[in-house]
């Protein structure tokens, strides 16, 4: 069986894009990645999963999942999958294209993400660009090395199938590790806890420090921006308090 995505004036490039980022993902051979059959400009073609409950033994085998696929080799921050030239973040109904640009520092690369939302939105918030200065300087940098990203990782986009922890729709790119575990503790996800003491434990804090809890909000920042720039609402004010810890 199968699961057709398609939609009436898609990009051209949108399902690509999202065909090459599952490829990219999926060939570390470290997480369970819903698997592409075939892929066009109209429409894209997936294995039709079958989900079932999610357990703790299954949280605990997805997180250590997610550690090593954050481990697998990968290039700079900011680098999309091949093949890719332009990165996008959103629902399938409106995808937003956004700048990027590849460094060794994690907050050059997302100053760089951050900074075309900031631009988008219907006022500028001083607050939001005072991070951005911080991450670009470097200044917000720590020594995780660069990991491939599912880069849209909240709950919706896990799904537990009889394999494990699955998953889909990707917003792939190089980045701090963080940002996944970030997006899933925005929303909340099933035994959450268990899925971050996994990859703790298989990621080690060595490059990130025992304290990375304490820096989840600097990594929900692109996500929760995003979704001010595409939904409005309060999502601007809680953009703003995260940013405040941080400024």
């Amino acid at each position: 069986m199968t699961f057709r995505k398609s939609a009436a004036g898609a990009p051209a490039d949108l399902f690509p894009t999202e065909a090459a980022g599952l490829a990219w993902l999926a060939e570390t051979g470290t997480v369970p990645v819903v698997e592409v059959l075939s892929v066009s400009p109209e429409a894209l073609v997936l294995e039709r999963l079958t989900a079932v409950p999610p357990t703790r033994d299954a949280a605990a085998e997805f997180g250590a999942a997610l550690a090593a696929l954050h481990r697998s080799p990968c290039p700079a921050h900011g680098t999309l999958p091949p093949g890719v030239e332009q990165y996008r973040f959103g629902p399938l109904s409106d995808p937003l294209p956004v700048a990027t640009a590849v460094s060794t520092s994690m907050g050059e690369a997302t100053a760089v993400r951050l900074a075309d939302l900031v631009d988008r939105l219907p006022a500028d918030s001083p607050v939001l660009r005072r991070v951005i200065d911080r991450l670009a300087s470097g200044d917000l940098d720590d020594d995780a090395p660069a990991a491939r990203l599912h880069g849209d990782l909240w709950a919706g986009n896990l799904l537990f199938t009889a394999s494990g922890g699955t998953l889909i729709d990707p917003a792939a790119i190089a980045g701090h590790p963080l940002v996944d575990l970030a997006m899933l503790s925005l929303f909340g996800a099933p035994h959450l806890e268990t899925v971050l003491g996994a990859w703790e434990d298989a990621y080690g804090t060595a490059d990130i420090g025992a304290d990375w809890r304490t820096r989840i909000g600097l990594h929900q920042l692109f996500g929760v921006t995003a979704h001010a720039v595409l939904f409005g609402g309060g999502y601007l004010a809680s953009a703003e308090a995260l940013a405040a810890r941080y400024a």
